[in-house]
């Protein structure tokens, strides 16, 4: 099944069940550009730009709705050697409030389920149960090509399907329990082997094995009134037969101004079984942060965070204290050990005027870094600056420009323009 085809049956579903209510139409349409200077050789340049159209409509007709996001580029000075292409981010048609108690979408959409997430081109439905304290997902449909083009022809080597169970019956507390299989076939290719003793090289065909992976997870979270929260988060790998994560943190709020925060992380390389990657040893990685917030005034806040990465055999920290106010934020950030040295300061600003018709902003970064004690300190800055208009409620025009200086460029300039607006239309 093509794009087309999955159009056409998206949008002949939902005309066939369509009543006479009337019809509500939602949309933003995104107009913008970016370009920037491309040294080929030394000092020999060119301009490239490239321009995008983004599209997010949204038809509903009483519990029908059909809802798409699509996205194109296209290459214009100097052209980078592609002409661009567009992806069909989403494209679904939903069936709502099913005896009052279960929505249906069918089409290309995005996943979010537990151990389950990613873009399918199939169906999944959402019930809710129990006076709406038990909601069970599950979804069922073909993988999708990074490109976000056409519709994958073998949905036995290239699927996804999952569910997932989340009750809310504990006052203040989410329990969520979920399952996730997923297979991604690989294009298969000539190469040459060697056919004997002899190492004659002869062409040779190479079909691999779908890369497959299948996840259960389990997700709990607790809060008391505003003054303590917690959470957690466990994920373990069926076929690997092991823990591929978790997570556990909370926060306490010991006045209305002073909070505590601290979070532990446990992670496995997340690699496909059946994949090349999956012969070599992947060690974990942990980390614990610990941080604490303090509200100055009611747009005025601090922070400061310190972090301990362990590897097998070596340890990393790293740092942020900052502040964060209505109109920016000022922070100062470090790490070192072994992932590398790095200092960096970084301030953002925007400030509304004419009864926020406009907006300027700007922000500088600098930052000094060395990725291990015998290497030189390298530094980086970046500058940018822009404005977003907002003549109308439906209408905005961005402009924003950057300038940067670091090793790789010496000075470099890119400049991006977007124009944007918003309609919706009841028919």
């Amino acid at each position: 099944m093509n794009t087309s085809r999955m159009i056409s049956v998206a949008l002949l579903a939902l005309v066939l069940t369509t009543s006479l209510q009337a019809q509500i139409i939602n949309g933003r349409f995104v107009t913008s550009f970016y370009t920037w200077e491309k040294f080929d050789t030394v000092g020999s340049s060119k301009t490239n730009l490239r321009a995008f159209q983004a599209a997010q409509v949204s038809v509903a007709q009483g519990d029908l709705s059909f809802h798409t996001y699509v996205l194109g580029a296209m290459n214009g000075v100097n052209s980078l050697g592609d002409l661009g292409f567009v992806r069909v981010y989403t494209m679904y048609a939903r069936w709502a409030n099913i005896g009052r108690a279960v929505d249906v979408n069918v089409g290309r959409q995005a996943v979010y389920a537990g151990a389950g997430s990613g873009t399918i081109d199939g169906i999944l439905a959402r019930a809710r149960i129990y006076k709406d304290q038990f909601t069970v997902v599950g979804y069922w449909g073909s993988s999708v090509r990074p490109e976000y083009t056409g519709v994958q022809k073998n949905w036995h080597d290239n699927s996804m399907f999952g569910g997932q169970i989340v009750t809310t019956a504990l006052q203040g507390g989410r329990l969520g329990v979920s399952y996730m299989n997923r297979r991604a076939e690989r294009d298969p290719y000539w190469t040459t082997r060697a056919r004997d003793t002899s190492f004659a090289a002869v062409p040779y065909y190479v079909a691999p094995n779908s890369e497959a992976e299948q996840l259960i997870s389990g997700d709990a979270s607790y809060t008391l009134t505003k003054m303590f929260m917690v959470y957690g988060r466990y994920d373990y790998d069926l076929y690997s037969v092991q823990t591929s994560r978790g997570q556990v943190g909370g926060r306490v709020s010991l006045t209305q101004a002073l909070s505590l925060t601290a979070d532990y992380t446990y992670r496995k390389p997340r690699i496909l079984y059946n994949s090349i990657f999956s012969a070599f040893i992947a060690n974990a990685v942990s980390e614990i942060e610990a941080g604490v917030e303090y509200s100055f005034a009611p747009l005025v806040r601090g922070f400061a965070r310190f972090g301990n990465v362990t590897y097998t055999d070596e340890t990393s920290q790293r740092w942020t204290v900052g502040v964060n106010t209505g109109y920016g934020s000022l922070s100062y950030s470090g790490s070192n050990g072994y992932a590398g040295e790095l200092t960096s300061v970084n301030l953002q600003a925007a400030y509304p005027v004419l009864n926020n018709k406009l907006v300027p902003n700007a922000g500088v970064s600098y930052a000094s870094y060395r990725l291990s004690v015998d290497d030189s300190r390298q530094n980086a800055l970046s500058v940018v600056f822009g404005a977003i208009v907002r003549p109308v409620q439906s209408f905005s025009f961005d402009v924003q420009g950057q300038w940067l200086a670091n090793r790789v460029y010496k000075q470099d300039m890119r400049l991006q323009a977007k124009l944007s607006y918003w309609f919706s239309e009841r028919l």
